[in-house]
C-alpha cells in the first residue's frame, strides 16, 4: 500500500492559542452521538504539541517544578505545612496587597484558600456495626486544600458503619501530568496507586470529581487487567452513598436553600451528577438550587485558572453573579478545583458564603 503523504504542520501561535483554551471540559464528548474521545485526542495533541512550544526558561523550570512537586506524596506534605506557615504569618495578606509582582504570583496568591485546614489525617475511629470495607483517596490537592472534607468523609464512613482504610503509599491522580503533556510521569502515577491499593480488592472512595474521572480512565493507561480491575474499583463518594441507600433519616434538618455547582467532571465525564442531588434529599427540609443546570464550566478546569487568566474569571461571573442574587449562605460542589474557583470568586465580591463539598454537610448533620 502506498504511504500517504501528510502535510506539514504549521505550529503557529494560533494554533497553539485555540488548543490552550479548551477547557478539556468533556461537555463536546458527552454530546457526540458517534463518542470521539476529544479528552484523550486532546491529551495526544498536547503532547505532541509539547516539542514545538517556545516557552521561557522561567517558564519551563516553574511548571517542571509545579508538576514534580504534586507528584511527589513527601513534598506534597511539605509544601502543605509550608503554605500554613506563609498564611499564619500573614503573608498571603501581604503578597496580596505587595505592588510590582507578576501577575501569576498574584494570582495564585488569590486562590489559596483563606484558610488551610490541618494537615493531620483523621485518626482511624472504632465501627461497630461494621458493613464493609473501603479505601479513601486522598490525592494531591486534597492533602493541600481539602483536608476538611478527606476527614468529614472518613467520620462519615466510619459512623454509617465502614472501616475505612488509606493507603499510604498513595498520591497525586495524574490528571494534570496527563493534560499538560507529560504522560509518562502521568503513567508512573497510576501505576504506584494501583500498587498502594492492592491489598485487597474493597472500593476506592474519591471525594473530588477530576480525580475520579482520571482514576477511572487508568484503564487507558495501562490496558492491561490490573489496570482494569482497579479503574472498576474506583468510585465518587457520592455515587457509593447513594447506591448504598442506607443513610436515609439519618441527618438533622436544614431547612434553607443551599447552592449547588455541578462540576464538569462530574456531569459531563462520571454522568453521576444526579447522585448528589439525590442525596441531598435526605437531609430534610434542605432545597438545593443548582447554579448551573445547563452545564457551564466555572473556569477551573485544572490549572487553566492560571494559564489563562481571563477567560477563567469570564466563565466564573455570571455564576457568582447567581450566587449574589440567591441569596444561599451555602455552595456545594464536588471537585476541589471548582470550589477553589468559586471561592476566589466571591472573595474578590467580598460576598460571604462557605464552599463546601456535600460530604461535610453530611457529616455536621449526621445524628
Amino acid at each position: 500500500m502506498q504511504a500517504i503523504d501528510q502535510p506539514d504542520v504549521q505550529y503557529t501561535a494560533g494554533l497553539f492559542r485555540h488548543l490552550d483554551q479548551c477547557l478539556q471540559c468533556g461537555a463536546c464528548e458527552a454530546m457526540c452521538p458517534s463518542r470521539v474521545p476529544f479528552g484523550r485526542l486532546m491529551d495526544t495533541a498536547r503532547v505532541a504539541l509539547e516539542a514545538h512550544r517556545h516557552r521561557s526558561l522561567a517558564n519551563r523550570v516553574v511548571r517542571r517544578m509545579a508538576l514534580q512537586l504534586i507528584a511527589s506524596p513527601a513534598w506534597t506534605k511539605t509544601l502543605a505545612r509550608a503554605l500554613k506557615i506563609y498564611q499564619k504569618l500573614g503573608l498571603q495578606w501581604l503578597i496580596g496587597k505587595a505592588p510590582g509582582l507578576p501577575a501569576a504570583v498574584k494570582r495564585l496568591n488569590h486562590l489559596l484558600p483563606a484558610v488551610l485546614q490541618s494537615d493531620n489525617p483523621a485518626a482511624p475511629g472504632s465501627v461497630l456495626d461494621q458493613r464493609g470495607v473501603v479505601n479513601l483517596f486522598r490525592g494531591c490537592a486534597g492533602n493541600l486544600f481539602d483536608q476538611q472534607t478527606l476527614n468529614a468523609a472518613q467520620r462519615l464512613l466510619e459512623s454509617l458503619g465502614y472501616q475505612v482504610k488509606v493507603p499510604e503509599q498513595q498520591g497525586c491522580c495524574g490528571a494534570l501530568h496527563q493534560h499538560n503533556g507529560d504522560p509518562d510521569t502521568a503513567a508512573r502515577l497510576a501505576d504506584r496507586n494501583r500498587m498502594a491499593f492492592s491489598a485487597d480488592n474493597a472500593p476506592i472512595l474519591v471525594t473530588a470529581s477530576g480525580c475520579t474521572a482520571h482514576l477511572t480512565a487508568y484503564k487507558n493507561l495501562g490496558g492491561n487487567g490490573p489496570a482494569d480491575s482497579f479503574a472498576g474499583r474506583v468510585n465518587d463518594i457520592m455515587h457509593f452513598l447513594r447506591r448504598q441507600n442506607r443513610a436515609k433519616a439519618q441527618f438533622r434538618p436544614l431547612e434553607e436553600t443551599v447552592a449547588v455547582y455541578i462540576p464538569c467532571t462530574h456531569r459531563n465525564v462520571l454522568r453521576q451528577h444526579q447522585d448528589i442531588l439525590d442525596i441531598l434529599s435526605w437531609i430534610p427540609g434542605i432545597e438545593p438550587l443548582v447554579i448551573n443546570p445547563q452545564g457551564g464550566c466555572c473556569g477551573a478546569a485544572g490549572n487553566y485558572m492560571l494559564s489563562q487568566p481571563e477567560l477563567s474569571g469570564r466563565l466564573r461571573e455570571p455564576l457568582i453573579d447567581t450566587l449574589v442574587q440567591c441569596g444561599a449562605r451555602l455552595l456545594l460542589t464536588t471537585n476541589i478545583g471548582c470550589a477553589i474557583q468559586l471561592q476566589a470568586g466571591l472573595k474578590e465580591r467580598r460576598v460571604a458564603i462557605d464552599v463546601l463539598h456535600p460530604v461535610v454537610l453530611l457529616e455536621r448533620l449526621l445524628y
